[in-house]
């Protein structure tokens, strides 16, 4: 994920459920059921880790809502793609604390921008993906 996609991941988030209304399925009518969890893989964690600061360093958690515009972001080859939209999601962004606040590594307080692939996105949402169910 790139900055720009990261853009649009955000946009229909804060558009709807941030200002209190609801996502809207891929035919349009409210979603009912929204996220649950989103699961990162280890290597992944650790690989924006990697790019942070051993000490001030750490992961942003931007929240965004797929839609149809952006589920390209949803991996190719995860089932049930369409189930996605209106979904509630997060993107990781490595990140440094810094004097004047907490930058992700592709821009800094400086304003030096990075090419580095310091944004992932396309977790495993529930639903659909909810196995083993939570049991609350």
């Amino acid at each position: 994920m790139n900055r720009d996609d990261l853009k649009k991941f955000v946009k229909p988030y804060r558009e709807t459920i941030q200002v209190g209304e609801p996502g809207r399925d891929e035919q349009g009518r409210a979603i009912k059921e929204q996220s649950q969890w989103v699961f990162f893989d280890r290597a992944t964690i650790e690989k924006l880790l990697r790019m942070t600061d051993a000490n001030k360093g750490g992961i942003k958690v931007y929240f965004g809502q797929y839609d149809r515009e952006n589920l390209y972001l949803v991996p190719q080859d995860r089932r049930d793609r369409e189930q996605y939209i209106g979904k509630i999601s997060v993107a990781l962004s490595a990140a440094n604390e810094e004097q004047n606040g907490i930058f992700d590594v592709f821009l800094n307080s400086e304003g030096q921008r990075s090419d580095a692939n310091s944004i992932e996105n396309g977790g495993m949402l529930c639903p659909p993906y909810c196995e083993p169910p939570i049991n609350t």
